[in-house]
């Protein structure tokens, strides 16, 4: 038991090791390559008077941080709605969570009056969990994973088609947020984060103090009730945590798919099925996927750059079809 611990804990160092490498190169590649040196001195000996200093420190390290947050956000909430659910195809997009934030952002921006940058992680919340609560009353309890991913698509399709209704309606607003709706990096800003960032912590801490009903919810749910799980109290506390984490990401970037999705997968594939692990591991790989996605956005056609929400549905969806295909089978 010892040497599995050790062995746990050195593959979650190594990721901390790789996500450190990878910040680094995040730093130093964008539309133009920037020296190694040039970063170092950026990071500790900055200077206004450097253009490349400027860059690194206004630019390039702002973004990182957006990717790690929003990753880990997507990754933490991935995990939860795939334990919540039981089914490992589960994710905030593929379940129309994401679309439900957007929806609602972009409906509320459209339509109040003197709308805020502050009111967008609100209007996110309210559209994540209202877009979760129609797919679980529509796939109905105790739906095995199949109807739920169809349901979730449903809905996700539904508030993606109000979205485009609405936006076609405002060439303004249309032409503002094309970008943001793809998922993009490209708009963060510190107050975006400033605001974002209690609601993550929030969800975060949920998921750790739900981590023993978690696993003991693995069982299955008439298992765990037996057991005296209140399953009621679990599906409610886990909700609003996936509603969280994925109205903090939605807030910060927009709907980025397969993400939360893909971390959580490979979380297992590293770590088991034991939520002890799970649920610190999974947020830094989701992180350590965006960063590279984000580093990949930035390089692949400059000095041009994608969309990184495009970047991981390149990648992302072939995963997701592998593994529906995987399990057909």
């Amino acid at each position: 038991m010892r040497d599995r611990f050790h062995h746990l804990l050195l593959r979650l160092i190594l990721i901390l090791m790789v996500m450190g490498a990878a910040g680094i190169l995040h730093l130093r590649l964008g539309a133009t390559s920037i020296d190694w040196s040039d970063v170092r001195d950026a990071v500790f000996r900055y200077s206004a008077d450097m253009p490349v200093h400027n860059i690194v420190i206004e630019m390039s390290l702002p973004r990182f941080l957006a990717a790690v947050m929003v990753g880990a956000a997507l990754g933490l909430s991935g995990l939860l709605m795939q334990g919540l659910t039981n089914n490992p195809l589960a994710d905030p997009g593929v379940m129309g969570v994401n679309a439900g934030a957007s929806f609602f952002v972009v409906v509320g921006l459209a339509a109040l009056p003197g709308a805020t940058l502050a009111m967008i992680p609100w209007l996110a919340g309210a559209g994540a969990l209202t877009a979760a609560g129609c797919v679980m009353l529509n796939a109905g309890s105790g739906s095995g994973p199949s109807r739920l991913v169809l349901t979730g698509v449903m809905v996700g399709a539904l508030f993606s088609a109000m979205t485009t209704a609405v936006l076609l309606l405002d060439q303004q607003g249309l032409e503002t947020l094309r970008r943001w709706l793809v998922g993009s990096l490209a708009f963060d800003s510190a107050q975006m984060r400033r605001l974002t960032l209690p609601l993550l912590a929030l969800a975060g801490l949920i998921a750790v103090a739900n981590i023993p009903a978690l696993n003991l919810f693995r069982l299955g749910e008439r298992s765990a009730a037996l057991m005296g799980l209140d399953v009621a109290r679990l599906r409610l506390t886990t909700l609003c945590a996936v509603v969280l984490a994925a109205a903090s990401a939605v807030s910060i970037a927009g709907p980025i798919g397969f993400v939360g999705f893909v971390a959580p997968n490979l979380a297992r594939l590293f770590f088991g099925t034991d939520f002890r692990w799970l649920v610190p591991a999974t947020p830094l790989l989701g992180a350590l996927l965006l960063v590279l996605g984000d580093i990949v956005s930035r390089v692949a056609v400059r000095p041009l750059e994608l969309n990184t929400g495009i970047v991981t549905a390149l990648i992302g969806g072939p995963v997701f079809v592998l593994l529906v295909l995987r399990r057909v089978r």
